[in-house]
């Protein structure tokens, strides 16, 4: 059976979303917009998700969950060493500096509302989700022997997690300042992961 995840309205929504954001922001965004757009009709829309502030919510943690698939291509072509699949994560990451990337700018948006519970849920569901993930590809690592086994999976993949989160942040509020590049978020994973 498929997923309500794999629908192609379900897809086509969360497309022209993107879109709608990439071009307006997320607070000009309305559902009307993405219902004249997309073609579907409210209740459509609301078949899915029951705000826009979920749907955006949805769109985030879906974009985050292309970073993991990457990663596990990477592992699943039998690489045996931390270089590769760590790359395939820092490529997902590629454009965390970029203040008017979508992930970037509905990060700020929900955090900006997380006072909401629906959305404060949701913000804590997508941390832990990231946390966990993270935890995950170290303790595989660990398993293949390419990230020493010493290495404290749980905690480092939540300093990765508020690392990541921290440039989001930085590169929305002060897009000028670019303290942290690409290559030394690699270098900082890859430093770490390979001390243990």
């Amino acid at each position: 059976m498929q997923s309500i995840h794999q629908n192609p309205s379900f897809q086509l929504l969360l497309s022209i979303t993107e879109e709608l954001i990439e071009e307006k922001g997320c607070h000009q965004t309305t559902l009307q917009d993405i219902i004249k757009r997309s073609g579907l009709s409210k209740g459509a829309i609301y078949h899915y998700v029951k705000s826009k502030d979920e749907l955006l919510g949805l769109l985030l943690q879906k974009r985050l969950e292309r970073i993991g698939t990457q990663f596990y291509e990477k592992v699943h072509q039998g690489e045996k060493n931390l270089h590769s699949p760590l790359a395939a994560i820092s490529d997902g990451l590629r454009h965390i500096h970029d203040p008017k990337d979508v992930t970037n700018l509905i990060f700020i948006y929900l955090l900006s509302k997380k006072d909401d519970p629906t959305i404060g849920q949701m913000l804590s569901a997508i941390y832990e989700r990231s946390v966990h993930n993270s935890q995950e590809w170290i303790e595989l690592g660990q398993k293949s022997g390419v990230i020493p086994g010493s290495l404290d999976a749980a905690k480092t993949a939540a300093l990765f997690t508020i690392l990541t989160y921290g440039i989001r942040v930085q590169t929305v509020v002060s897009p000028e300042i670019k303290t942290l590049g690409a290559e030394d978020v690699f270098e900082i994973m890859y430093q770490t992961l390979s001390k243990g």
